[in-house]
């Protein structure tokens, strides 16, 4: 497993900052569909984004893409464009149960196993930005062996 000692976060409807962002070096990209995309441009980014995860410079960076949550109209389509496209890892936003990674696993193998990529590539990163979710974390820890990362979004958390 490489180092992840910084990540780079890029909003996936910012065309120019896809195309160059693999230059600054970061060990990771993180590329974002979610908070960092207004409603209007859901779709556009979703589709630059795919297209920024095949490109051959980000081969070597480890590409993680903040989908919308699976509960609304966009969480699913982002998911099928980000794991056909190649993604390294998917974030979930708004983790407040196991069964939140329950879902997302059992989505994203099924998406492996219909592109024809190995089932398991595809590593999971919860986000927990919630009280509830907090309560839960060692249940969410444990939830997938593909689960590779936790993230505490401190904004949702102390709105909640």
């Amino acid at each position: 497993m490489k180092p992840r000692r910084s990540m780079l976060f890029i909003p996936g409807a910012n065309a120019a900052m896809l195309s160059t962002s693999f230059v600054y070096g970061a060990d990771a990209v993180m590329f974002d569909l979610e908070d960092a995309v207004s409603l209007r441009e859901k779709d556009t980014a979703r589709l630059l984004v795919h297209q920024a995860l095949q490109h051959p410079l980000y081969q070597d960076i480890e590409t993680v893409v903040r989908i919308n949550p699976l509960n609304t109209p966009f969480g699913l389509a982002d998911l099928e464009a980000v794991v056909r496209a190649g993604v390294d890892m998917v974030r979930l936003p708004k983790t407040d149960s196991k069964e939140d990674i329950h879902e997302l696993e059992a989505h994203v193998e099924r998406i492996e196993c219909e592109c024809g990529r190995e089932v398991g590539s595809t590593k999971l990163m919860a986000a927990i930005e919630s009280a509830l979710g907090v309560v839960n974390a060692v249940e969410i820890a444990r939830a997938s062996p593909r689960l590779a990362a936790i993230a505490l979004a401190a904004f949702d958390y102390v709105m909640d």
